[in-house]
């Protein structure tokens, strides 16, 4: 019978993707690419904001944080998005860890103000604020 090791461990390679909305360096006229950490900010942000059944074979992929736009928002709207967000970055982004969570309602704009503290899981064990807001595009 094997054995499976089950202990989790830091990535030693860097992480990089690419720089969204793929404009062109001036310079080298290549797509620019993000490494690191803001890599990792642009992936957390890019799986919070896309709507859950917008990606093809996975209808489950994406926070739909967009959904809580126009709820009155209390306490309980509140921790649902807490609860939304933890468990869409357990299941899509390995490579984080959430440490804290700060929603600011903005009614008066029609959004939100979201700021997570995470842990980015590699040698460094580097934690950083991802901030950015939640609104309505059209």
């Amino acid at each position: 019978m094997a054995t499976i090791d089950s202990n989790i461990r830091a990535r030693t390679k860097p992480y990089s993707d690419f720089d969204f909305p793929f404009k062109k360096h001036p310079v080298t006229k290549d797509v620019p690419i993000k490494r690191d950490v803001e890599a990792v900010k642009q992936s957390v942000r890019n799986i919070l904001l896309t709507r859950r059944g917008e990606k093809f074979f996975d209808p489950d992929f994406g926070g739909s944080l967009t959904e809580f736009l126009f709820e009155n928002f209390d306490p309980i709207v509140e921790a649902e998005m807490n609860q939304r967000i933890v468990n869409t970055l357990r299941n899509y982004e390995p490579r984080v860890k959430v440490l804290n969570i700060e929603i600011e309602d903005l009614s008066e704009r029609n959004a939100l103000h979201l700021r997570l503290e995470v842990q980015i899981l590699s040698p460094e064990n580097l934690t950083t604020d991802i901030e950015f807001i939640i609104e309505r595009l059209r």
